[in-house]
C-alpha cells in the first residue's frame, strides 16, 4: 500500500515536473556527487553498549516533523494549490511546490495527462525492493501521527500552508530515540510501525548485524515517505522547502536515498539533508556484502567502501552519509576538530577533512523546564526543596542534607559530597575515579556513584561501597528521580571522560549549582572554562590529561577553594547558574546551517559559473592551458579539481 501510493504520487510529481520545465522552458540538473576516495590510517571501535559482532547500533522508528522559522522572518499563509486527480487516488491532498507562480500553475491546472506512462521512475518506487518483499509477508509497513489535536480532514477547510520564503522550511528530524514520546511546542510525533520493529522490548538494538540494518534501511525509507502521507500542521509537506535532520549513523542512509532516489531522478529537488554525528565511534560498519542490503544500484558501492590497517576493506555508512549530507553538525566546537584528528575521527578523519567546508559545531542544548531547580518536580518532597539563583545558599543546603540522608551518610553541611552520574564504561573515565577513590577518602569527602554499564565495574562500585561504607556510595542501575537528587544535592560532579562529544551532565550540574571537574575534550572543553581564581573566572576546574593523577590535582584544587575560598566558591556556583544553557542559542546557530544547506546548489552554481568564466577567460589568454568543462558532472565540484 505504501509503495503503491507513493508510485502514484512520484507518477504525478514526475508528469509535474515535465510539464513545468515546458512551460518555463528551463531544466532541472541532476546530481551526481562526486565520489571522494579515503586512505584510512587506523580504526578502532569501542561500542557503548553489548552488540552483535560487525554493527555498532540499530536504526529505530522515531521521524519528528517540526515547522520552523528564522527570527525575523515571519511565515506567510497563501493558498495551497492541490491536485484533485492525486487526491483521489491516493486520498492524500498535496501541496502543488510553492515556488511555482501564478501563470504556470494555471497553465498546469489546464495541462492534461497523456504522458503520464512514459516518464521513468527511480529504481525505488518502480520495483519493490528486497528489505520491504520480506516484510510485506507479514504486515506492511505503517506510519503512525500522534498529535494533540484533533483529526483533521484534510481538504475541508485546511489551514494554508506558509509560502515558501528564503529563510522558511519544514524540518523533519530523524533519530532512533526520542524522549519523552510526546507533543512540545510544534512538534508533530511520527512513528514507524512494522514487525522488523516488534518484540525488541526494551532493547531497540537487538539482533543480529543484518536484522540491524534491515531495520535501519526500512526506516530512513520510510523517513523520506513522511512529507507525503502525514498531514503535520495540518497538511502534508510535499517536496517543497524540506530539510531532514539525520542522527548519527542510524539515520544516515537518508542523506544516501533523497541523492540516488529522488535528487538524480528530478524529485525533491528542494529538499535537503543535514546529518549531525553525535559519537563517530558507532559507524555501522560490516563486510562489503553488506551492501546488498541498502537496495542501491552498484555504481554507490564506492560510497561505503572503505579500508583501514585494523579491519581491511569493509563497508561503512556513516562514511556515505557524510559524503552525501548538504551539511553536517556536531554537537561541539571542540568534537568538530577532534574529528579531524587521527584519534578523534576514529579511521573516518580523512572524509571530514575533506567535507570540513560543510562542518559545523553546536554545543547541544537542555530542557530548562526538566533540568531547572526552581521548577524541577523532583525536589518538592522527600525533605528536598526547589530553589533559584537568589535561593541557592538556603535550598541547595536542604537539598545535600536530604541526599545525605537518603543514601544513609553522615548528615553534614561541611563535608564536601562529590558525585558520579552516567555510564560505567571506560570511555567515561570511570577507572580514574576508581583510581583515585583511596586519595578521596583521606580528604573526609563523601562520594555517590550513579550508572550502569561494564559488570567488572558495576562489581567495582559494590566493592568500593563495602570498603568505605562511611564515605562511598554505589547505585548500581539507573534512577531519573536519583539523578536529579545527586545533581541538586551534590557540591562537585566530576566527569573525567576519555572522549565527550558534547556531554549534558555538567550543563545540568551548573544550571543547579553543582560545580564540574572535566577532562578538557570535546563539549566539556567548550562548556566548562576553568576557574581563574586571579580574576574571579571560570566554572569549575579541567585538567588536559586523561589520568587518575591530573583528575587528583584537579580536585584537589577545587576541595581548597571550597573549604578555604567560600566566596570564590559561591561566585563559581551563581556563574554557572546564570548561563542560558537552553536550546535557544543553540537553534539559532542550527537555523544558520539550514538555511546554508537550503541555498548551497544555488551559491554553488554561481560560484562554479563564475569559476568557469574565469577558466574560460584564462584559457583565451593562453591556448595551451586545458579547456575548462561546459558542463561538469559534479553540480558541486572542489576548487582543486576545477582549477586541475
Amino acid at each position: 500500500m505504501l509503495l503503491a501510493k507513493q508510485r502514484a504520487l512520484l507518477q504525478q510529481i514526475a508528469e509535474r515536473r515535465e510539464m513545468v520545465t515546458s512551460i518555463n522552458n528551463t531544466s532541472i540538473s541532476s546530481e551526481d556527487e562526486e565520489l571522494v576516495s579515503e586512505e584510512e590510517e587506523r580504526f578502532f571501535l569501542e561500542p557503548e553498549s553489548s552488540l552483535p559482532d560487525g554493527m555498532d547500533n540499530p536504526s529505530s522508528s522515531i521521524v519528528e516533523p517540526v515547522e520552523s522559522s528564522l527570527p525575523d522572518k515571519p511565515l506567510v499563509s497563501t493558498n495551497k494549490y492541490y491536485d484533485d486527480d492525486v487526491a483521489s487516488k491516493s486520498g492524500i491532498e498535496l501541496p502543488l511546490n510553492s515556488y511555482l507562480d501564478s501563470d504556470s500553475k494555471n497553465k498546469l491546472q489546464g495541462a492534461t495527462s497523456e504522458k503520464a506512462t512514459t516518464y521513468e521512475l527511480p529504481p525505488f518506487v518502480s520495483d519493490i525492493s528486497t528489505t520491504y518483499k520480506d516484510s510485506k509477508d507479514t504486515n506492511e509497513s505503517a506510519l503512525h501521527h500522534v498529535t494533540d489535536d484533533a483529526d483533521v480532514n484534510i481538504g475541508e477547510d485546511v489551514k494554508s500552508p506558509p509560502l515558501a520564503g528564503p529563510n522558511v522550511m519544514n524540518i523533519i528530524l530523524v533519530a532512533a530515540e526520542c524522549a519523552p514520546w510526546s507533543k512540545t511546542d510544534g512538534v508533530d510525533f511520527v512513528f514507524i510501525e512494522n514487525h522488523m520493529f516488534h518484540n525488541l522490548g526494551s532493547n531497540i538494538y537487538g539482533g543480529n548485524r543484518t536484522d540491524i540494518l534491515r531495520r535501519m534501511v526500512l526506516f530512513c525509507k520510510a523517513a523520506i515517505e513522511v512529507p507525503w502521507h502525514v498531514p503535520c500542521g495540518g497538511y502534508c509537506y510535499g517536496d517543497g522547502n524540506l530539510v531532514f535532520i539525520a542522527n548519527d549513523w542510524h539515520t544516515a542512509l537518508l542523506p544516501v536515498y533523497l541523492k540516488a532516489y529522488y535528487h538524480e531522478h528530478g524529485l525533491m529537488q528542494y529538499a535537503r539533508s543535514v546529518l549531525v554525528v553525535h559519537n563517530i565511534a558507532h559507524q555501522g560498519r560490516g563486510p562489503v556484502d553488506d551492501f546488498s542490503y541498502v537496495d542501491l544500484s552498484p555504481n554507490y558501492l564506492d560510497l561505503f567502501k572503505m579500508y583501514d590497517p585494523v579491519g581491511g576493506e569493509h563497508f561503512n555508512i556513516f562514511a556515505a552519509g557524510i559524503k552525501t549530507a548538504y551539511r553536517i553538525v556536531t554537537v561541539s566546537r571542540g568534537y568538530a576538530w577532534e574529528l579531524k584528528t587521527t584519534e578523534g575521527g576514529q579511521g573516518l578523519h580523512g572524509i571530514i577533512q575533506e567535507n570540513d567546508w560543510k562542518l559545523k559545531g553546536i554545543v547541544n542544548g537542555i530542557d530548562k523546564k526538566e533540568w531547572n531547580p526552581k521548577l524541577d518536580i523532583h525536589l518538592t518532597s522527600d525533605g528536598y526543596a526547589n530553589y533559584s539563583l537568589e535561593t541557592v545558599n538556603t535550598g541547595k543546603p536542604q537539598c545535600k542534607a536530604a541526599l545525605q540522608k537518603e543514601l544513609g551518610l553522615p548528615v553534614r553541611a561541611d563535608v564536601p559530597l562529590i558525585s558520579f552520574i552516567g555510564r560505567l564504561d571506560n570511555q567515561k573515565g570511570v577507572d580514574f575515579i576508581c583510581e583515585a577513590v583511596p586519595w578521596m577518602v583521606g580528604q573526609d569527602i563523601q562520594l555517590v556513584m550513579l550508572g550502569t554499564g561494564q559488570p567488572e565495574l558495576e562489581q567495582m562500585l559494590r566493592e568500593m561501597e563495602n570498603q568505605y561504607h562511611e564515605k562511598v556510595r554505589g547505585w548500581v542501575g539507573f534512577s531519573v528521580k536519583m539523578a536529579h537528587w545527586i545533581t541538586a544535592g551534590a557540591d562537585v560532579l566530576l566527569m573525567p571522560s576519555k572522549f565527550e562529544p558534547c556531554g549534558l551532565n555538567q550543563l545540568y550540574a551548573m544550571c543547579y549549582g553543582t560545580i564540574p571537574i572535566v577532562h578538557a575534550v570535546g563539549g566539556l572543553k567548550d562548556t566548562v572554562q576553568p576557574f581563574d581564581p586571579c580574576n574571579e573566572s571560570g566554572l569549575g576546574w579541567t585538567f588536559d590529561r586523561a589520568d587518575s593523577g591530573q583528575l587528583i590535582h584537579a580536585l584537589g584544587n577545587c576541595l581548597l577553594t571550597y573549604r578555604e575560598y567560600k566566596s570564590s566558591w559561591v561566585g563559581i556556583q551563581k556563574r554557572g547558574m546564570m548561563q542560558d544553557l537552553s536550546w535557544d542559542n543553540a537553534a539559532c546557530q542550527y537555523e544558520e546551517v539550514l538555511v546554508a544547506a537550503k541555498h548551497q546548489c544555488h551559491i554553488h552554481n554561481l560560484w562554479l559559473s563564475f569559476l568557469l568564466a574565469l577558466l574560460t577567460w584564462l584559457y583565451d589568454q593562453n591556448p595551451s592551458r586545458p579547456r575548462p568543462p561546459k558542463h561538469p558532472k559534479d553540480p558541486h565540484p572542489c576548487l582543486s579539481d576545477l582549477i586541475l
